[in-house]
């Protein structure tokens, strides 16, 4: 009889840029400030039609610029990019870092900074805290602890009264994620190393790799693997 074979769920994250904490309608209104005042001394200063620039356009000019580069400024967040999804979660500074979720040790609540506080071990084994502040990026945070109450919940120590915003599902920031990559990593039950890629078996709970003569029936995260096992056609 032949054998279906095994192949990875296709996987997904979502993306959350960082919220300034500024006021939106003040950074507006300088931004269009700006903008105008560089507009009128650009024309004064290079097209206007008397003989010689407009008094005082460049100054105009100047000012403009810098209320614009002012508003930019206080208008963006130096908060990295979050990412949460089958992946983990991680923060993107152009580089990825993540902490897949059987390598997460805890998640809990900063009430001080009114932040989300993940622990654990990225993919390269180094130690790593990623802090998410609901006042920079308040639905990263949500879909964190969201994630995490689903997949492993037993880590996660944050508080029901932690003012945490309703996760929205926004098709917008979910984007796809590459394949995991399982060739030469070793089997979460016997530590065996994956030489070939159709003898892994992966979690799709918390991405734990086993090989599949080891597959246990139920994974350390407390999801059933039975799904996992090879059946016949």
């Amino acid at each position: 009889m032949a054998k279906k074979r095994y192949r990875q769920a296709a996987r997904r994250e979502r993306r959350f840029f960082a919220q300034s904490s500024a006021n939106p309608i003040l950074i507006r209104v300088l931004g269009g400030i700006g903008a105008m005042a560089m507009g009128a001394g650009a024309y004064g200063q290079f097209a206007s039609e008397a003989p010689e620039p407009l008094r005082g356009a460049p100054w105009l000019l100047a000012a403009g610029a810098a209320l614009v580069g002012i508003t930019v400024w206080f208008g963006t967040s130096g908060d990295p990019l979050v990412r949460v999804g089958d992946g983990g979660v991680g923060i993107d500074r152009g580089r990825i870092q993540r902490i897949p979720w059987y390598a997460v040790k805890s998640i809990t609540w900063d009430a001080e900074k009114k932040a989300v506080v993940v622990q654990g071990r990225e993919e390269g084994e180094a130690e790593l805290t990623i802090r998410t502040r609901l006042k920079s990026q308040p639905q990263a945070a949500a879909w964190i602890v969201k994630e995490a109450r689903e997949r492993v919940p037993d880590v996660v120590n944050v508080p029901e009264d932690a003012a945490l915003p309703e996760a929205i599902d926004d098709a917008s920031d979910v984007v796809p994620m590459d394949a995991l990559q399982v060739v030469g990593r070793r089997c979460a039950e016997s530590n065996k190393a994956i030489a070939y890629e159709p003898d892994a078996r992966i979690c799709t709970r918390c991405e734990r790799v086993y090989h599949k003569d080891f597959l246990p029936k139920t994974c350390e995260c407390g999801a059933s693997l039975s799904q996992l096992r090879e059946k016949s056609a």
